[in-house]
């Protein structure tokens, strides 16, 4: 997909110093791919405006000020800080999506460390009727149109992922559990780099710290303006939506014309709870033991990363679920909790980890013998049948910090789509 980021000829929308646009805007690029031919094509380019939930919710965070959604006691009087209190998208007013607000946790500081901006929202309330023209976005916006849930399944069934990159369930319905929020593909990045008239997308002429001044070390001193933005990536799956353009009786057709970025903090459920604790305690754990030039400061942190998973893992109960492969692996990493490092026989536990009955670890290593990867199907066991009664997150104080309107996309199982956002900071 990578390869149809970019094209030579294309510019970005502020081309010289006449036309900059300054203050915090977004572009957005929208890709179309077939996944059986790779087929892939460049379908919508353009602005984005920050509402003014987002606008709010930037200021409030920048001034460590109340965050306008519902706190515990002492914050009584949430509005203290605003002269206008925003629904969250949980709201009845709004759209009733994820925690009940009567239901939030409560809040010890003025803003959740974990609220920030990690999914967005899908529409088809963007175009008129012709399909092919946008309607006027509005900064006074705190929601999509018409949201479009990307998954839709029956109360009680198990979704695609495991609900590991959906949550935002409308609560309206007690038997469909429709799925209106997508975390990002990936994780977001900040970059500095300086402009020039006519830049190009792909256009990357890194800011370093030599070149910071006022005295800039490296002599240079570049006059021309810093570029400075946060590019997402978000993808909706050949699958995404349209289950809720499939249902009896429905005589929409399957598109999307409108976006937004939503800020959030979740409830974590127990299966983002071990995917959270597998990319961070658990790959290391893994590397240690398979790296033959292993130190004595890696073993103390093996045994140190052996105790913190199996707290985890036992205040989780995740044996409990009776899934043979993930609990093999339990086993071995508790047996590392209390063992004298000197002692650890780690022929022993990669042979163990490496096992068609464990999480089956396949280490790579160059001519020399040092460790250079491994692969493992910790992940894949945790899609296991036996683990789908496991929670998901569910999200809570939902804000929409960006509006985009879009030409109509089709929808169709053999395409997905690709969508490049950037914030820019100028």
């Amino acid at each position: 997909m990578n390869n149809y980021k970019m094209e030579v000829e294309e510019h970005l929308s502020f081309k010289d110093d006449s036309n900059v646009k300054h203050g915090l805007h977004g572009h957005v690029k929208i890709y179309r791919e077939n996944t059986k031919t790779g087929e892939c094509s460049l379908w919508n380019e353009g602005d984005n405006i920050i509402p003014i939930s987002g606008y709010q919710w930037i200021l409030l965070k920048m001034f460590g000020l109340y965050l306008d959604s519902s706190h515990a006691v002492p914050y009584d009087d949430i509005g203290q800080d605003t002269t206008l209190i925003i629904p969250d998208l949980n709201n009845s007013g709004a759209y009733q999506l994820g925690i009940d607000p009567a239901d939030y946790t409560p809040m010890e500081t003025d803003f959740p460390e974990s609220h920030f901006v990690q999914g967005f929202m899908v529409g088809n309330g963007g175009s008129g009727e012709d399909t092919i023209s946008s309607k006027n976005t509005n900064y006074s916006f705190i929601k999509l149109r018409n949201p479009i849930p990307f998954q839709q399944i029956a109360a009680g069934e198990t979704i695609s992922d495991n609900g590991v990159g959906y949550l935002g369930v409308l609560r309206t319905s007690a038997l469909v559990n429709s799925y209106y929020i997508k975390k990002f593909s990936e994780r977001p990045h900040v970059y500095h780099s300086w402009w020039k008239n006519g830049q190009n997308w792909d256009y990357v002429d890194p800011v370093t710290q030599n070149d910071l001044g006022p005295n800039a070390v490296n002599g240079v001193g570049k006059t021309n303006r810093i570029e400075s933005y946060i590019e997402c990536v978000l993808s909706l799956s050949e699958s995404d939506c349209l289950s809720y353009f499939q249902h009896e009786g429905s005589t929409q057709t399957a598109a999307i014309n409108e976006l937004g970025l939503v800020a959030f903090d979740a409830l974590s459920g127990k299966r983002s709870i071990i995917s959270t604790l597998y990319n961070r305690k658990i790959k290391t754990l893994i590397n240690i033991c398979f790296d033959n030039n292993r130190t004595e400061e890696d073993v103390n942190q093996l045994i140190s990363l052996a105790n913190e998973i199996t707290t985890v893992t036992s205040a989780e109960d995740v044996e409990s679920y009776g899934q043979t492969n993930i609990n093999n692996f339990i086993s071995v990493v508790e047996s590392l909790t209390s063992v004298d490092p000197s002692e650890i026989d780690f022929e022993a536990i990669k042979n163990a980890l490496s096992d068609a009955t464990n999480i089956e670890v396949t280490a790579y290593y160059d001519q020399s013998g040092t460790y250079i990867y491994e692969t493992d199907k910790f992940m894949h066991y945790l899609e296991d049948p036996a683990f789908d009664g496991m929670s998901s997150d569910e999200a809570q104080r939902i804000k929409l910090i960006t509006y985009y309107t879009f030409n109509s996309i089709p929808l169709q199982e053999d395409w997905r789509l690709k969508i490049y956002y950037r914030i820019y900071a100028n």
